[in-house]
């Protein structure tokens, strides 16, 4: 009849009462003689702890590829991990502007970055008129309706051109109420581009035949 592994533990354990010794040891000379049921033999297993909240959470994770940092807390009982949590580390939350609305309304309809604004408002808070100063307003004191409307982006450009606002006035502004963009003066500067180079090309004395 075999001995259980219960027994067999409890005659190891007399064994080392009457000679004391190392359990360990003497579990390991009863395994070589093929005498310890497998029960002994066997490391008990750790009980492993999961860091979800269920098994549909982990799945999820798994499923979406979601990486969970090793100091992350879960907002779920015992800090584990909830779906909630997982969607918040897929898709962290948009960065907010320290804008009013109507100044990121504005600033998106004259093709202005809206944060590289300095803010007036509260804390920094960019406010409409701080946008609204960054328009370039016409030079004559008259309050023409035909005077053209150009924004900080293509009033840098036209510097950089030398060109003035007779120069672009022919040019339909696709900002809002006809502001005029530097995307509309692209083709402009790419025609002005290519007359410099045929100039260039003119006066070079290398092109000249001798």
């Amino acid at each position: 009849m075999a001995t259980s592994a219960q027994n067999l533990s409890m005659i190891i354990d007399e064994l080392l009462a009457a000679k004391p010794g190392n359990r360990d040891d003497a579990i390991k000379i009863l395994a070589t003689k093929g005498l310890l049921p497998k029960k002994l033999l066997e490391a008990p297993k750790e009980k492993k702890t999961s860091r979800f909240a269920s098994k549909a959470v982990e799945d999820f994770a798994e499923a979406k590829n979601i990486t969970v940092p090793d100091d992350f807390k879960g907002t779920a009982a015992n800090d584990k991990i909830s779906v909630k949590d997982l969607k918040i580390l897929a898709e962290p939350p948009a960065k907010k502007i320290n804008a009013s609305p109507g100044a990121q309304q504005f600033a998106r309809d004259n093709g202005i970055d809206i944060e590289t604004v300095t803010g007036t408002g509260d804390a920094g808070k960019v406010l409409l008129k701080d946008v609204k100063t960054l328009v370039a307003a016409p030079v004559d004191a008259t309050d023409e309706s035909d005077k053209v409307k150009i924004s900080p982006s293509a009033a840098k450009l036209m510097v950089q051109e030398g060109w003035d606002e007779d120069d672009v006035s022919h040019i339909k502004g696709s900002g809002k109420n006809g502001t005029l963009l530097a995307k509309d003066l692209a083709e402009m500067k790419k025609e002005a581009a290519e007359a410099r180079e045929e100039e260039s090309e003119e006066t070079d004395p290398e092109s000249e035949e001798d």
